[in-house]
């Protein structure tokens, strides 16, 4: 059996959508005689940690785990110096306003927030994980040379993890995959919009290419866009797309809920087009007075202070939001709920979503608030459920009525409108994707 260092920062216990593709490849190439070792951090730093997922590690596995150096003392350090400077400032001030207002400079940035802002623009570069990277090089490059690996796997984001797997290809000439979950250059939402970081990010980012013997994307479009951006490395580009696993699916304990139930699980970023979610909710549940006590949205996971505020003033009493689940619980909740909404802003058009695939492999129908872009694309031509598009709340008001209608017909039963929504996208099950990663390797 033949086997593949896998470089990824993201791995559990550490939870969220960027954990499970690295798991489940890891879970499924051992299928294709494919043996994974895991090089990993020891403590890394996420919004979430699913102490379950480490479960889903065969026994037969090696995880290996380095120092990231994510300890709180520049934090420490500069909380303790603002503190400094606004002690001195209040001493000075003759006034509590005065005092607010010495606090804040540059358009009401803090001096705390400015110095963060300073370490992770001009020091972190090329994000905030690179304290990772010589520790991780060297377990990395230890681990390669003593286990006789054949293969070098590395998945971003962090963009950390390709810099680590690029110093390895130097010293241990292996074929060596990178994997860009999303694109480098051009993420808008990662992407320091600073001259200098454009130039660095945009030639780090082709030393990699340079050097990858193949790169994979997540998206038809990503790949595409890349084989534009490098027409000389055309050739290595690959789509191997997220997907759901079977196994995820085998043992769910549905949360009943007695209300019709829209469930949005994960994150809502700032930059999501809310305003029109609200609007449209709200909409529906003017047009239809008696919907007002048989409907509820239920958000788990991050929801923004403004967002969540915006969400209890306008739908009051019919708003839950839940702090973060195990992937478990959150499928456990997904099955109990009667329609799965989705939403990304403009910037996210040629990418999927690793919730997608959550919602495939629960079988319940889809409400896409999305730009026009491969998500959305795929549940259109997959039949999956509904798109409305960003800015318009009338459509949105008009397929959540169509879901509760449909619902309060069959008397509030749960209808499995998308029963075969897995073999509609059998394509997307992680046990046939982790077969094409093997294939490449074989290659």
């Amino acid at each position: 059996m033949k086997k593949v260092l896998m470089i990824a920062y993201f791995f559990p216990p550490l939870g969220g959508s960027g954990v499970q593709r690295t798991l489940k490849f890891v879970k499924y190439l051992p299928n294709y005689e494919i043996q994974p070792l895991v090089s990993t951090v020891k403590s890394g730093h996420n919004f979430a940690y699913d102490q379950s997922l480490l479960k889903e590690i065969p026994d037969t596995v090696q995880v290996h785990r380095s120092s990231s150096l994510e300890t709180l003392w520049l934090r420490s350090l500069i909380e303790k110096f603002a503190h400094l400077r606004r002690s001195q400032d209040v001493s000075e001030s003759v006034s509590e306003s005065n005092s607010e207002a010495s606090l804040t400079i540059d358009q009401g940035k803090s001096l705390k927030q400015r110095l963060f802002e300073f370490v992770d623009n001009y020091l972190f570069i090329p994000d905030s994980k690179v304290r990772w990277l010589p520790f991780g090089f060297l377990k990395s490059l230890q681990l390669a040379r003593r286990e006789h690996v054949d293969y070098l796997f590395s998945t971003s984001y962090p963009y950390t993890t390709h810099l680590i797997a690029l110093l390895v290809h130097k010293f241990y000439r292996k074929p060596w995959i990178a994997d860009f979950r999303d694109p480098w250059v051009g993420n808008k939402a990662m992407q320091k919009q600073i001259p200098f970081r454009i130039k660095l990010d945009a030639w780090l980012e082709s030393k990699v290419v340079q050097n990858v013997d193949h790169l994979v994307n997540v998206t038809p479009s990503l790949t595409e866009m890349y084989k534009k951006r490098y027409p000389e490395h055309a050739q290595k580009m690959i789509t191997i797309t997220n997907g759901f696993d079977p196994d995820d699916f085998t043992e769910i304990s549905p949360v009943a809920q007695k209300k019709f139930t829209l469930i949005h699980t994960g994150i809502i970023a700032e930059a999501y087009d809310m305003a029109t979610f609200v609007e449209g909710v709200a909409s529906f549940l003017q047009n239809q007075p008696e919907a007002r006590d048989n409907f509820q949205v239920l958000f788990i996971g991050y929801v923004p202070p403004k967002y969540e505020e915006l969400l209890k003033n306008k739908l009051s009493e019919h708003v839950t939001i839940l702090p973060y689940m195990s992937h478990k619980e959150v499928l456990n909740y997904q099955a109990g709920a009667h329609l799965l909404f989705l939403t990304f802003d403009l910037s996210v058009d040629i990418a999927y979503s690793g919730k997608i695939f959550d919602y495939i492999g629960v079988g319940k129908p889809i409400l896409g608030l999305l730009p026009k872009g491969v998500a959305a694309q795929l549940i259109q031509e997959r039949e999956l459920g509904t798109v409305a598009s960003l800015g318009n709340p009338l459509e949105l008001a008009d397929a959540v009525s169509k879901y509760f209608n449909n619902w309060r017909e069959r008397a509030g039963k749960v209808s499995e409108v998308q029963s075969t929504a897995t073999e509609k996208c059998a394509d997307f099950n992680r046990v046939n994707l982790a077969g094409q990663l093997a294939g490449l390797m074989n290659q």
